[in-house]
């Protein structure tokens, strides 16, 4: 069976973002552990507040009228998911200081759309197909391994974290 491999816009553009942070982390001649903790925390939070701003950029009108969705079910859909779009807006606009969407927080997201129903839910599965969720976690797992790698050659003692 071939494997098939990662495409797509988002996945590259997310790869970029990894690589271009464990490029400058790595290439550093500072060897601060907060610094790669942070950079950690950076590339995952571009993940999952990107994939929460792609819904809500797909949770329009079209949609709406689409699956025939009552206007009162918008407005209490809207209530429930808003700060969360607000968190990631948050996110990203803040260079990633502020906001903190992370794995927990999606998920938490993730529950809200699911129990909401089956169209809102339908929509994220095909907005995480779009970005190949599964891949770029993959790569965002390889990432923190790689940091915390770094972690271990600058600072030897530096306590183990199971996160």
């Amino acid at each position: 069976m071939e494997e098939k491999k990662p495409e797509g816009d988002f996945y590259r553009n997310f790869c970029s973002v990894v690589e271009g942070t464990q490029r400058t982390i790595s290439n550093s001649t500072h060897k601060y552990i907060p610094l790669i903790d942070d950079a950690a925390n950076f590339v995952e939070a571009t993940l999952y507040s990107n994939l929460i701003r792609l819904f809500e950029h797909n949770l329009n009108e079209g949609f709406f009228d689409k699956v025939k969705m009552a206007k009162r079910d918008r407005d209490e859909l809207m209530e429930m998911l808003g700060p969360f779009f607000e968190r990631a807006k948050a996110t990203s606009e803040s260079s990633y200081n502020q906001g903190e969407v992370d794995f927990f927080t999606y998920q938490e997201f993730r529950t809200l759309v699911h129990d909401f129903g089956d169209d809102t839910y339908w929509l994220l599965l095909g907005v995480e197909r779009y970005a190949d969720l599964i891949a770029c976690e993959h790569r965002l797992i390889t990432f923190r391994k790689h940091m915390t790698e770094l972690k271990l050659r600058y600072a030897p003692d530096y306590p183990r974290k199971r996160r």
